[in-house]
């Protein structure tokens, strides 16, 4: 009777320790596929971060492109363009040049002609026209007598900043005429490259003491319409009516005189 006791223990310690290790393993199983699937879970997330960040850098830097690609230039020094944004036609870049040319020969101003695609970082035109203006001219005796003419294309607006002798000449009111008049009347027919000549036209004539030319006439096209005017369509419209009463009169009148 012990020994089958102590068999019959001994066979229900063995169950139950096989049954623990049964449920051991089961739990580490779970286990290792809860820790498999959080890992491929973790690496996803990783990897769709990393791809994002990528994906956000390389617009970024496209966006931006321009801005540092200008900030890496050095100041002109052959010419006086710095055209990134592809605007100028030959024959601009060569009038612009010419009449930069021949006032800094005349007067020992010094002015650039800058365009760029777009602002993102710094959107405002004069604090990055200053900052191109800082980083190119670095002391106040180097950029005393310098300026720089912006235009940005995807805004079609800009700016004119320079150093204290160069704004002291040229002066506010012809500052707020050029962006107002040669700036505003041509990029909204996206005239570029007259915006730019006729900037620098007057901005040369100033600097050199010469009168202002004056900003450009707006040009309104008249164009062709079947619409008729106000003053048209009223007299049309008093004839029709009279036309209209006549005959009416015609169909009470006639018919009674019959009678």
């Amino acid at each position: 009777a012990r020994a089958t006791t102590t068999t019959t223990a001994t066979a229900t310690v063995t169950r139950k320790t096989t049954t623990t290790r049964g449920r051991a393993a089961a739990a580490r199983a779970t286990r290792g596929d809860d820790e498999t699937i959080a890992a491929k879970v973790k690496n996803f997330a990783i990897a769709t971060t990393l791809a994002t960040t990528l994906s956000l850098g390389a617009v970024t830097s496209d966006a931006k492109a321009g801005e540092i690609e200008i900030l890496a230039t050095p100041a002109p020094t052959a010419g006086y363009i710095v055209d990134d944004a592809g605007l100028m036609s030959r024959s601009t870049a060569t009038a612009v040049n010419k009449t930069l040319k021949e006032l800094e020969d005349a007067t020992g101003f010094h002015m650039n002609v800058i365009t760029v695609r777009k602002l993102v970082f710094e959107t405002d035109p004069f604090a990055f026209g200053d900052k191109v203006l800082e980083t190119w001219y670095p002391t106040v005796e180097e950029g005393n007598d310098k300026g720089n003419l912006l235009l940005v294309k995807s805004t079609k607006d800009g700016a004119l900043v320079g150093g204290p002798k160069f704004l002291k000449q040229v002066g506010d009111p012809l500052i707020d005429s050029v962006l107002t008049s040669n700036y505003g009347i041509n990029l909204e027919q996206e005239k570029y490259n007259e915006a730019l000549t006729s900037s620098v036209k007057r901005i040369a004539a100033v600097l050199e003491g010469k009168d202002d030319p004056g900003p450009p006439a707006k040009f309104e096209a008249q164009k062709g319409s079947n619409f008729k005017t106000k003053s048209e369509t009223s007299e049309k419209r008093d004839v029709f009516a009279n036309v209209v009463i006549g005959f009416l009169v015609i169909s009470f009148v006639v018919p009674m005189l019959q009678y």
